[in-house]
This record gives C-alpha cells, sequence and structure tokens, in this order.
C-alpha cells in the first residue's frame, strides 16, 4: 500500500441507495454518503427535503425501504452498546435532566463514558468552549432555550466518540453562540472525529463542514465543498 493510501482517513459512515417511500411519496430517493474520520459532511436543504429522515437513517432510528447503510462496517444499532459508546447523538426528543445542575449533567455523561480522572476537566473545558461556564451551577429550567440548547450539545461534544450526528444544532442560538458552536465541531474533527448534521445555517455549514450534500425532495441536488454548493445562484439549501 502506498504512503498517500495510508494517509486517507478511514470511512467511518457510509449509506448506499437509501430509499424512503410514504405511499407514493419518495422521502429519500437513492440517496448515498461516504463521512470519513475527521470530516464533517453538512446535510442542507428545505424543511422536508428529506434531511432528518436520512439522519434517523444513518444512525438507525429508521429502516430504508431501499439501500444500506454502515458505520464502522456495520449496520448502525442503537441496542448495541459498542454504538452507544461510538456514536453521540442529538436529534429530535433530547432533554436535560432537570434535577441536575449544568456542571452535574456534563460531568455525569462524561464520566458514564469513562473518562474517570479527566470528566471533570473535560466538563470545564467544553463548557468554557460553548460559553456556558459561568452557568454551572445553574439548573435547567434557570436556563434560557439557546442556553438549554448548548447544555444538550456540550452532552453531545464531552465524551469520547468517532462520529457526532447533531440535527439543527444552530436551533435557537444566537450569533455568537453559532460561532462557539462552529469552533466545537472544528475541534472535534481536529481530534478525528467525524461529524454529519443537518443545518440550515449557512455561517455554521460554511465554518464547520467540509462537504455539503443537498437535498431537493428527497434526492441529491448537489455534492461539494459549501463554496461549491452554495456559490451557483440556483442553489438554495438555506431556504
Amino acid at each position: 500500500m502506498s504512503e498517500e493510501a495510508d494517509t486517507v482517513p478511514a470511512t467511518v459512515l457510509r449509506a448506499t441507495g437509501i430509499h424512503i417511500s410514504y405511499g407514493d411519496e419518495a422521502v429519500l430517493d437513492g440517496v448515498d454518503l461516504d463521512l470519513r474520520a475527521g470530516h464533517c459532511l453538512a446535510l442542507a436543504g428545505a424543511n422536508g427535503s428529506g434531511k432528518s429522515t436520512l439522519l434517523r437513517v444513518c444512525v438507525g432510528w429508521q429502516q430504508a425501504d431501499e439501500g444500506e447503510v454502515f458505520f464502522a462496517d456495520r449496520p448502525p444499532r442503537e441496542a448495541d452498546a459498542a454504538f452507544r459508546r461510538d456514536v453521540a447523538l442529538l436529534l429530535d426528543g433530547a432533554e436535560c435532566f432537570p434535577d441536575l445542575t449544568v456542571g452535574e449533567h456534563i460531568r455525569m455523561v462524561a464520566t458514564a463514558h469513562g473518562m474517570g480522572r479527566d470528566a471533570g476537566s473535560a466538563t470545564e473545558r467544553v463548557l468554557a468552549e460553548l460559553g456556558l461556564d459561568h452557568r454551572t451551577d445553574a439548573f435547567p429550567d434557570a436556563l434560557s432555550a439557546g442556553q438549554r440548547q448548548m447544555l444538550l450539545l456540550a452532552a453531545v461534544l464531552v465524551r469520547p466518540a468517532r462520529l457526532i450526528v447533531v440535527d439543527e444544532p444552530e436551533q435557537r442560538l444566537d450569533t455568537g453562540a453559532r460561532r462557539r458552536l462552529a469552533t466545537a465541531l472544528r475541534a472535534a474533527k481536529a481530534a478525528g472525529t467525524a461529524v454529519l448534521l443537518a443545518s440550515h445555517d449557512r455561517a455554521t455549514v460554511e465554518e464547520a463542514a467540509d462537504r455539503v450534500l443537498l437535498l431537493d425532495r428527497g434526492r441529491v441536488a448537489a455534492l461539494g465543498t459549501p463554496a461549491e454548493v452554495t456559490g451557483a445562484a440556483e442553489a438554495s439549501p438555506w431556504r
């Protein structure tokens, strides 16, 4: 094997020919994706284009009518302890622990994922990174909507993971918080983690993603760098 081949990051997540229909309507129609370690793939497109459905298929929450998905060469199974260890998710329905402070919540997640003595320092790092360090002792019901979103994101980012999957993580975040989110996602990539996100926010995608997969009514309309996909006047994934 050549030295160049040795430096190509391993594929972490691969989907081929994903097709899902509800009645006569195709929600996803022949979608492929390939995501490598240390890279970020952003899913873009209008509401109803299939972004969230594709995320659910990729993490095993929903089965495709046709096609295959492989995480680390195996189909994704949430019931598999190894899959839960390696994949950090923020999808619909995520909740905070109401009786734990911000610091307790994130430290518990870090400890549960085997960080041991490093759990405390990891908690401090991620809360500072996301601008929540001044709210360490606050309970979730005392946080603003944006701060609660950052708390959920901190729980994803504090733990070791081979793959991070987040659906519209920029929701309820102001401009400054979105910049901190993009910085945190870049740091995760630099540590070798693959990131799959669905987003409507152009700035977040441009700052964090290596490639953008644009969906239009369930089909791949474009795939390329953020500049390639968003640079064309006819490409409007942010509507």
